[in-house]
């Protein structure tokens, strides 16, 4: 696990597990706001030198990877649990999760320092993700057609 990446993705979890909408019909109110950001709520806002375009950048790199690969990175940053149930959602064993968590690190930090265009496995990745919507997929439409669209 390479740490820097792993500190990113963490502030990449809390940053797509937020929600400010308040749900269907409620607007958050300012007094609610300020509590976010002395700590009062799950996601007080954004880690001190990182941004919404590197998080949104983040996102999309994520988004790009091989599905193995996408799916260990949601397994281990989005749903509670232990490595084991980790693997076991994955349909693998624990260290083919290890390895495909490691393999998706090396790519996330490929992209970010050459940029998602530069690397084959994320330029596939966007490719298959516009043919799964231009098909009609519904989970990729209605999850990542904003990826795209940036």
């Amino acid at each position: 696990m390479i740490d820097f990446i792993n500190e990113r993705l963490m502030d990449w979890a809390d940053w797509v597990g937020r929600r400010d909408d308040c749900g269907l019909g409620y607007v958050q109110s300012q007094l609610a706001r300020l509590g976010e950001a002395s700590g009062g709520a799950k996601y007080g806002g954004l880690p001190a030198g990182v941004s919404e375009a590197d998080l949104f950048e983040l996102h999309k790199i994520v988004t790009y990877l091989p599905f193995e690969l996408r799916q260990a990175v949601w397994q281990c940053y989005m749903v509670p649990g232990t490595a084991a149930q980790h693997a076991r959602s994955c349909g693998c064993h624990r260290d083919t999760y290890y390895e495909r968590l490691h393999k998706a690190h090396v790519l996330v930090m490929e992209a970010l320092q050459l940029g998602v265009d530069e690397v084959p496995l994320l330029v596939i990745g966007r490719a298959a993700l516009s043919a799964d919507l231009r098909a009609g997929n519904d989970a990729a439409r209605k999850n990542e057609k904003k990826v795209l669209t940036a």
